[in-house]
C-alpha cells in the first residue's frame, strides 16, 4: 500500500503535516507492507502554485497512491480521489510519523465530504484590499509555525504515553 501525506517540510516521516493538500509544498509518500514501512519518499508538489481541478488526483494515481492523508481538502478534490480509487482522509495534523502510526492502528479514518469541507482561498479573500492579502499571508506563515509546534508537542506526548504504558 502507498500512502501520501501532505507536508510543510521535506523531512520524510519527521515532516509536519500540511493543512491544505492542493497547495502544500511537499508530499511524503510511504510504502507500507502490513504495518511495516518499506520506503519513504519526500517529493516537491509540482502543482502547488497552479493546477486545474483533478490534476493532483491524476498525479497521485500515476504515483500509485492508495490513500491520501491531509489536514483539509475540498469536496471536489475528494470526489476526484474517490473516482481514481484513492481514499482521501482529512482532518489529520501533527508529524507524518505520528499520523502514520495512528492510521495503522485504525485511529485515523475516512471522514465524509460533508463533514470537513475546506474553503477555497478565493472564498476567503475575494475582493479584499492588498493590505488584507498581506495580512492573510502573514497569518498563513504563523499557522505553519504553530502547526509545527503542535506536531512537535504531539510527538512528545505520544512518547510519554508509550513510556507510561510500558511502566504499567
Amino acid at each position: 500500500m502507498r500512502i501520501c501525506f501532505t507536508s510543510d517540510e521535506k523531512n520524510g516521516l519527521e515532516s509536519t503535516m500540511s493543512y491544505h493538500f492542493g497547495h502544500c509544498p511537499y508530499f511524503v509518500i510511504v510504502e507500507i507492507e502490513g504495518k511495516e514501512v518499506k520506503n519513504v519518499e519526500s517529493i516537491t508538489n509540482p502543482l502547488a502554485d497552479e493546477h486545474n481541478p483533478g490534476d493532483l488526483p491524476q498525479f497521485m494515481k500515476e504515483k500509485g497512491i492508495d490513500v491520501i492523508i491531509t489536514g483539509g481538502m475540498g469536496p471536489k478534490a475528494q470526489a476526484y480521489f474517490k473516482d481514481y480509487g484513492i481514499t482521501p482522509i482529512i482532518g489529520a495534523y501533527g508529524k507524518v510519523k505520528d499520523v502514520l502510526e495512528e492510521y495503522l492502528e485504525g485511529e485515523v479514518t475516512y471522514e465524509s465530504i460533508e463533514e470537513k469541507p475546506c474553503s477555497s482561498e478565493e472564498e476567503l479573500v475575494e475582493d479584499k484590499e492588498i493590505d488584507f492579502n498581506k495580512e492573510v499571508d502573514r497569518m498563513k506563515k504563523d499557522i505553519i509555525a504553530l502547526r509545527k509546534e503542535i506536531s512537535d508537542l504531539k510527538s512528545i506526548l505520544l512518547e510519554i504515553n508509550k513510556k507510561l504504558t510500558k511502566v504499567d
